[in-house]
């Protein structure tokens, strides 16, 4: 069928989750007419006015089935796809009409109470919402499940979704792992792209007695460089939660004190391996840099004393633009009594002993004769 002038044919989908924009989601002004077929069989895109290929008789019904599922599917929208039946019921559909668009495709019921528009493509933070929704607003998305929401670049064994929910609740759901605290204070939570997950300070926490200390150190790192949260914050989380017999207590409190509360995050992989082959030596990491005529760059690492700068310089020094800006910025440093060494991945991997050996030279004293 033809669909009216000027209508989509298909609805804005929404970026991060799949899920159509409210905004496209316009209610049909030719009653019982399809609009387009939408990529994701949403009613806007492959229903009539009254919902996904809900048979429309009537104008009067048209128009309330009209206002049902343009509010069902705000909803959805904003929830990844996913609806509860409180969500639907709140929206007009009785008991019999969810059952009964169950039955004919245009719900797929996830779970206890919990549905899918037809069409929505799953995603994981789908499967997240939906695990959340049966719980109410004492659950949030934890451990592994929130370090991935909140793209902290680590992941565990446990391939469920994992939630936390206060000690006093109840933990009994099958293919979910529901974890449970004593301790949930509110800076300890939060919501991302609408989803209610741990806060990053205690998702790094939690993760702690089952994460290498490798890992979780970049994890830390990467939270702290992305702004997700602050040493302060990491030293705030353990004195809250931490103590004698907790698991993961020793080994986050170890991550944390090697960094320390002034600590700056290397910004790629082969400045965290350079930061560590020359750890020891009095290098200051990312220090900003300037002179008469202003700011020059903020140097990988200097050494005050033996007035040594070092860059390590990934693929991305390599294009003319930065040979060129990199050759400025050293000749500035240099007139500022700085000698400036570039370090390349072979210098800090395959060649790490020989570097640690040259750079000790230059920085470490000599002893006495």
């Amino acid at each position: 069928s033809p669909r009216p002038s000027g209508a989509p044919a298909t609805p804005t989908a929404n970026a991060s989750t799949g899920a159509p924009d409210p905004a496209s989601l316009i209610p049909c002004a030719e009653p019982g007419r399809r609009r387009g077929a939408g990529a994701h069989g949403w009613w806007a895109g492959g229903g009539s006015a009254a919902g996904p290929g809900l048979a429309v008789t009537g104008g009067d019904h048209a128009g309330r089935m009209a206002g049902t599922w343009k509010t069902i599917n705000e909803i959805a929208a904003d929830n990844a796809g996913v609806v509860s039946r409180a969500d639907l019921a709140r929206a007009g559909l009785s008991d019999s009409t969810i059952e009964r668009c169950c039955r004919d495709g245009r719900l797929a019921r996830v779970g206890r109470g919990v549905y899918r528009i037809a069409g929505v493509r799953p995603t994981f933070e789908y499967e997240v919402i939906a695990a959340l929704e049966p719980f109410g607003p004492d659950t949030w998305a934890a451990r592994y499940t929130a370090a991935r929401v909140d793209d902290l670049g680590v992941e565990g064994r446990e391939r469920r979704i994992e939630l936390l929910r206060p000690i006093d609740t109840s933990a009994a759901r099958s293919g979910i792992v529901v974890h449970r605290s004593g301790t949930i204070l509110p800076h300890h939570v939060k919501v991302v792209r609408g989803i209610a997950l741990t806060a990053t300070a205690r998702t790094i926490f939690d993760i702690a007695a089952t994460t290498g200390s490798v890992q979780l150190g970049r994890a830390i790192d990467r939270a702290l460089l992305a702004g997700k949260c602050t040493m302060p914050g990491l030293y705030r989380v353990l004195y809250e939660l931490g103590g004698r017999g907790r698991p993961g207590t020793r080994r986050f409190r170890a991550a944390v004190d090697v960094r320390g509360l002034d600590h700056v995050p290397p910004e790629s992989d082969l400045e965290a391996v350079g930061m560590a082959l020359l750890e020891g030596m009095g290098f200051e990491w990312q220090v900003p840099m300037s002179d008469e005529q202003g700011y020059i760059r903020r140097v990988d690492g200097r050494h005050a004393e033996a007035r040594l700068v070092i860059e390590f310089d990934g693929r991305q020094h390599d294009v003319a633009d930065a040979r060129a800006l990199d050759a400025d910025h050293d000749a500035r440093l240099r007139a500022l009594g700085w000698d400036v060494l570039r370090l390349r991945w072979p210098d800090v991997s395959r060649d790490g002993d020989a570097t640690r050996l040259a750079v000790a030279r230059r920085v470490l004293p000599r002893p006495a004769a």
